[in-house]
């Protein structure tokens, strides 16, 4: 059995609440993991890619036009980025992935097969054109 003081505690109950004491310490350097620039990149694009589809698994949940809930996620972080970047930079930023997109878009296109099974009308503006058709002679 335990001795108990004069206010009805026991000595177990006192050492309970020592031991609840939690130690913050900083995990990375226990491991001793060496963060470098590469890897805070690949962490934060997981994180922008994690929030993202979370965002349009919301946004297939809601009666909302699709295209006008990306509108209003665009709209806010291009929002945001003005805010907090410099013109100069912002506007940087803006036409890099603006580039980048129309860049790669031709190969992510030819990654889903319906592209090339889908029936033309060859009456619309933007409307898929095959490879030879594309290049241009100056």
């Amino acid at each position: 059995m335990t001795k108990k003081k004069g206010n009805g505690k026991s000595k177990k109950d006192k050492k309970k609440k020592s031991a609840e004491i939690i130690d913050f310490i900083n995990r990375s350097k226990d491991k001793n993991k060496i963060q470098t620039e590469q890897t805070e990149i690949k962490r934060m694009d997981n994180l922008a890619k994690e929030l993202i589809e979370n965002y349009f698994k919301a946004s297939r949940k809601s009666f909302i036009d699709l295209g006008y809930c990306a509108y209003l996620l665009l709209y806010r972080l291009l929002q945001r980025m003005i805010f907090q970047l410099s013109y100069p930079l912002y506007r940087h930023y803006l036409e890099c992935t603006t580039k980048e997109i129309l860049n790669n878009h031709k190969s992510w296109v030819h990654e889903f097969k319906e592209w090339d099974e889908a029936p033309t009308e060859r009456k619309l503006t933007g409307e898929k054109k095959s490879d030879q058709e594309n290049d241009t002679l100056h």
